[in-house]
């Protein structure tokens, strides 16, 4: 139920197209799921983005420069509201806006900026390298990424993909409870699997 990184899908429609063709309209499969796991000094814990989105038209203005070998976009925004992340009970979701500044900063934002040029996607798994901008609490970080992709059928992808960074990159303290006695834990880690309609 999340759209965070439907820009892994330009690297197939890179592979397969011209540079500066316009790319198809995107539907997330209601059963796709991204989440942000942590833990903390006695447990562990993920928060599930509970976003739902209608299909997204999305066209690419990506080229091939001359002997970078990888494909540059513009206009490839997605955001998340991040209250939308549930991370299983009320006191929890609590600290997890407050850390992330929801009330001055209320969306996480994901900017895909290049796809290294890779193989057409097929139905076995093909590995895309990513540049992204990710934006949660207002400050914005260069972050690489590799997903895994494959063709389900002709107009159905699988992306899986999986991220550890730091919240302090962000400028995010992280929260504590009980006076201190409870603990999180600076590294997260977002996890992906997306199913992709593609709508033509």
């Amino acid at each position: 139920m999340i759209h965070m990184f439907m820009p892994f899908l330009l690297g197939f429609w890179g592979s397969i197209m011209g540079p500066s063709q316009s790319g198809p309209s995107f539907m997330i499969d209601p059963g796709s799921t991204l989440e942000i796991h942590g833990s903390s000094n006695v447990n562990t814990f993920i928060c599930l983005c509970r976003q739902s989105f209608v299909p997204m038209p999305w066209s690419s203005s990506g080229d091939l420069e001359p002997g970078q070998g990888e494909w540059r976009f513009k206009n490839t925004r997605l955001t998340l509201q991040t209250q939308l992340f549930d991370c299983g009970n009320k006191v929890m979701n609590k600290d997890f806006y407050l850390a992330l500044k929801a009330k001055e900063h209320p969306r996480m934002q994901i900017e895909l900026q290049s796809i290294e040029k890779g193989q057409v996607i097929g139905p076995a798994w093909t590995t895309l390298a990513t540049h992204t901008l990710i934006t949660i609490a207002g400050r914005s970080r260069q972050v690489p990424i590799h997903a895994k992709v494959r063709r389900l059928t002709s107009t159905k992808l699988q992306v899986i993909a999986e991220k550890p960074l730091k919240m302090t990159d962000f400028g995010i303290h992280p929260p504590t409870a009980l006076m201190g006695m409870i603990k999180t834990n600076d590294d997260i880690t977002i996890h992906m699997n997306l199913i992709l309609h593609i709508l033509g």
